[in-house]
């Protein structure tokens, strides 16, 4: 072999090396789906891969294939360049020497070239990659209101903000730098074998002579520093896991103090949250000094392989080198080729502790999506009956156990009717309010009819405002309305002093009071028009004049529209023309207020 040789074959060898990884590729792939990693993979990236443009992917797929194998050629002809300057020095060939030299500073900018091609193609797949993936995560979550649903459910996935945020990110990138490393692994060390196998002889062992025997014991002496590595870090895999879940729940205990600070403050409960956070913190702390001695172990070793990987190939071909049977060419040759061929060998001891947090990641991901797979078969509600006004007849909801919560549940209302549900803590009326908007999630029986109506309003004790404007906030979540029309229900709601403020982008969860935020889902209601309200103690945080301001105003703006609401006042009864108190017996009808 020589340097002529192989910069000549440079390009067959690009292409033929192409197709060979693409057919490995897809063999490794088919054989990956036969286990439960790659099942686990595939059905994480599935949903990604049906909804590219698979054209555009498989193109540049194939184009980071081939500067991977491109960074491998250029290593393979810098280690014939460098032959042939060392050889020069020790020649004193003055000519060739720059000849040489030339050359590996055009290499050098080569290099500098492919450098900035490859990271901007890499960042590019790994950018569109991710809109996808984070597309399909927030789509699957939001859908068929999965995101309230997952409350209940027993296994329930922690953290599920450091899920689509952290961990598919940490996904994408880590399967490009597992791919990109194997690729580059298994190619380099076919190439560089190749090469120490023409610049290896005859190796003398306790008095036997192996032919090329340099090559075998490099070969053995990486695979074992392999083996015992990765017997070493084998622990990591569950403590990484771990690792990331203790931090997420940390963060968010952290989140509900900041959420909560007005009421902890008022329980000057300080010292309780402090333990709270201290002892979680301290599992954490735990964790990492389990990790920290298992990396003291890999982390030792790791770096004792590196040091004598250092001299071990000029030991191996001094006896050679001054026998006269190798150059100092061959001997830096030597060096190099053994560097790339053990960080070649090596590429999975050294990347074990990525790969744990890897497969941690993917195993989160794994359970995000098998979650919301489960959700999704579940039944869904079907849609109301068309009927006049609003009717149940003996409807009933069970619990997550199948036992009966509420029966024989019978109710007729008509356009301009007001019913009050009312009863004890704890007797179920926020259960049949969940029922009514078809976000129970569990079994629910009976006859409901309804008008064929627009979507109803259903309006929690705390109503929602999302980050933004105060105008976003009020028109949550798709209210399109004039200015005027908007500040005339802010002004009918007693919400006067904020006119000003519609374009002011601040917390509004946290800036109004929940008695202000209680209104606000009355500026909706009037704006809104509904012919169907659900309210759930709606009013609880306002005092009786404004509840009764509030509950006139909708009546006289909205007389047909028919209002169901929750809660236990007694001020209550007067606007409203029909009432059920589910704590009085077991068959619940409407009974006349008035």
């Amino acid at each position: 072999m020589n340097w002529q040789t192989e910069l000549n074959n440079s390009f067959l060898w690009l292409i033929s090396a192409l197709c060979c990884v693409s057919a490995g590729l897809l063999l490794a792939g088919w054989l990956l789906k036969q286990t439960e990693f790659g099942l686990r993979f595939w059905h994480i990236t599935r949903p990604c891969w049906q909804k590219s443009h698979k054209t555009k992917t498989l193109g540049l797929l194939l184009l980071l294939i081939f500067l991977i194998l491109l960074e491998v050629r250029i290593s393979v002809l810098n280690t014939f360049f460098y032959n042939g300057l060392y050889k020069s020095l020790q020649d004193k060939a003055v000519e060739a020497f720059w000849f040489f030299a030339g050359i590996n500073a055009l290499l050098v900018v080569v290099k500098i070239i492919h450098s900035i091609i490859n990271y901007f193609l890499t960042q590019s797949f790994e950018i569109k990659w991710l809109e996808k993936l984070n597309g399909e995560m927030l789509n699957r979550w939001l859908q068929n209101k999965n995101y309230y649903l997952l409350q209940y459910e027993k296994t329930l996935p922690d953290n599920i903000d450091q899920r689509i945020e952290q961990d598919a990110t940490a996904f994408v990138s880590g399967t490009v730098e597992v791919v990109r490393g194997v690729i580059n692994s298994i190619v380099a060390t076919i190439e560089f074998t190749i090469i120490l196998w023409g610049l290896s002889g005859l190796l003398t062992l306790f008095g036997v002579d192996i032919p090329k025997g340099v090559v075998f014991f490099i070969y053995l002496f990486i695979i074992f520093a392999t083996a015992l590595s990765v017997w070493i870090g084998r622990p990591l895999i569950r403590l990484n896991f771990n690792k990331e879940k203790l931090q997420g729940d940390y963060r968010y205990s952290l989140i509900r103090v900041r959420d909560n600070a007005e009421s902890i403050a008022f329980y000057s409960g300080e010292s309780r949250e402090q333990r709270n956070l201290t002892a979680k913190f301290d599992y954490i702390i735990a964790n990492r000094w389990k990790i920290v001695r298992k990396m003291l172990g890999l982390d030792g070793f790791n770096t004792g392989v590196t040091q004598v990987a250092m001299i071990l190939p000029l030991m191996l071909q001094a006896p050679r080198f001054f026998a006269g049977q190798a150059t100092l060419g061959d001997m830096h040759q030597t060096v190099q080729s053994f560097n790339r061929l053990m960080r070649a060998l090596s590429f999975f001891r050294l990347f074990y502790e990525e790969f744990t947090l890897y497969q941690a990641r993917l195993n989160r991901l794994y359970g995000f999506f098998t979650t919301l797979d489960k959700l999704d078969q579940m039944p869904v509600n079907a849609p109301y009956p068309c009927s006049r006004g609003f009717v149940l007849k003996d409807v009933g909801v069970e619990d997550a156990s199948g036992q009966i919560l509420l029966k024989n549940i019978n109710i007729e209302l008509q356009a301009g009717d007001s019913l009050l549900i009312q009863g004890a803590s704890g007797t179920g009326k926020t259960t049949l309010l969940k029922a009514l908007a078809g976000i129970y999630p569990f079994e629910t029986f009976g006859v409901a009819e309804r008008a064929c109506l627009e979507q109803p309003l259903f309006l929690p004790q705390r109503p929602y405002v999302p980050q933004g404007s105060l105008r976003e906030a009020i028109c949550y979540p798709n209210l399109v309305v004039t200015d005027e029309q908007l500040k005339a229900a802010m002004q009918q709601c007693c919400l006067s002093k904020y006119v000003d403020s519609l374009d002011f982008d601040t917390d509004w969860q946290a800036t109004l009071s929940p008695g202000e935020l209680q209104r606000v889902a009355f500026v909706r209601i009037l704006l809104a028009k509904p012919e169907l309200i659900f309210l759930d103690e709606t009013t609880s945080a306002l005092d009786e004049p404004t509840e009764a301001i509030l509950y006139q105003t909708i009546r006289s703006r909205l007389p047909n529209s028919i209002i169901i609401s929750v809660g236990h006042r007694c001020t209550l009864q007067q606007f409203h023309n029909k009432r059920i108190n589910l704590s009085e017996r077991e068959s619940y009808c409407c009974m006349n207020c008035r």
